[in-house]
């Protein structure tokens, strides 16, 4: 039987991987960013269907963590806690978090094998050697820049993941 701790936090892992992979098609909206950025992908070796599927795994991830830290606050670990985290917030956790805080957010069941696949992925490239090492922190980029692009682009002074939400929910990314 599922407890109701687990339930809510299968509602909020699923809430952060939509966001987290919302975040890309989001940016998109302007059809240079997306040809930029596969150049990118191609150019590092990561391939475009991998580095996007591990941005919005390592977005997801990140978001789940600060829910986490937040319930550890005091604050509750639901869809409310999620959508009240401002972007800047999300944004400033990416230099302010080590690799580590921010894999202690995974979850500990998926929607799919593909985000399950993802996410283990991000666990090895933490602590990859090689080229392959400064993956970890190229995808944690490519989520900087969506997040300043999205925070940048809106017209509100401090917009949160409840309007990153909503963004994904016009712009028909939501499921």
């Amino acid at each position: 039987m599922t407890s109701p701790m687990e339930s809510d936090d299968d509602a909020v892992w699923c809430a952060c991987a939509v966001l987290g992979g919302s975040l890309l098609p989001l940016v998109d909206q302007e059809p240079w960013r997306q040809a930029r950025r596969r150049e990118e992908f191609g150019e590092r070796g990561l391939g475009v269907r991998r580095g996007e599927l591990l941005t919005g795994a390592f977005a997801a991830l990140l978001l789940h963590a600060l829910v986490a830290d937040a319930h550890a606050a005091g604050s509750p670990h639901d869809l409310g806690t999620l959508h009240a985290i401002p972007l800047r917030a999300v944004v400033r956790a990416l230099h302010d978090k080590w690799d580590y805080e921010i894999l202690a957010g995974s979850p500990k069941r998926f929607r799919d094998d593909t985000e399950e696949t993802a996410v283990a992925a991000l666990r090895l490239l933490a602590y990859q050697v090689g080229p392959e090492c400064f993956w970890f922190t190229y995808v944690g980029t490519h989520v900087r820049r969506a997040l300043t692009t999205l925070i940048d682009r809106s017209r509100m002074p401090s917009p949160t993941c409840g309007d990153l939400r909503q963004w994904a929910g016009g712009a028909g990314l939501l499921p």
